[in-house]
């Protein structure tokens, strides 16, 4: 009799698991069910997730370039001080701002465009000593044959009137 009753119980509760682990509920098969919807939410984020882990981001739309304005230097062919670099060896006048003055030796006076030394994207100018020589913080276009020097563009002036003050 004990093991009669023994065996039912054990029957009872293979039965009791197995209707548990069954068919989901009838609201989980409807697709406007709360539970399949954020099944739905889950399985839209995972796949975001395993996306990003993946390394596969989605592409960002390129940013259009803001066309510069020309410089305003009269001679035809004007560059910026930044353009510089790639005009080593051609006559140009080259239009920027003139971040630094200082002596330099021989009587001359380097100016420092764009970037300060030892910056290498900016420009060097060397030109005789002036009286003119407060020209930090203006705008400047200098006509000169375009050099390297220590790795920058350079421009070495023999004359003073090859600087013109913009503002």
């Amino acid at each position: 009799m004990a093991r009669g009753l023994l065996t039912f119980v054990f029957v009872a509760c293979v039965l009791s698991a197995a209707a548990a682990c069954g068919a989901p509920a009838a609201d989980v098969a409807s697709p406007n069910s709360p539970q399949a919807q954020a099944t739905n939410v889950r399985r839209t984020q995972v796949a975001a997730a395993q996306e990003i882990i993946a390394n596969n981001p989605t592409a960002t739309p390129p940013i259009a370039p803001t066309p510069a304005a020309p410089p305003a230097c009269k001679a035809s062919g004007a560059i910026w001080w930044y353009a510089a670099r790639t005009h080593v060896g051609e006559g140009r006048t080259v239009q920027g701002l003139v971040v630094a003055t200082r002596a330099a030796p021989g009587g001359l006076t380097l100016l420092e465009i764009g970037q300060p030394y030892p910056d290498p994207t900016g420009l060097s100018v060397l030109m005789p000593a002036t009286p003119r020589s407060n020209l930090d913080g203006k705008n400047v276009c200098v006509a000169g044959r375009i050099a390297m020097a220590e790795g920058r563009p350079m421009i070495q002036l023999r004359d003073a009137s090859n600087i013109s003050v913009l503002n």
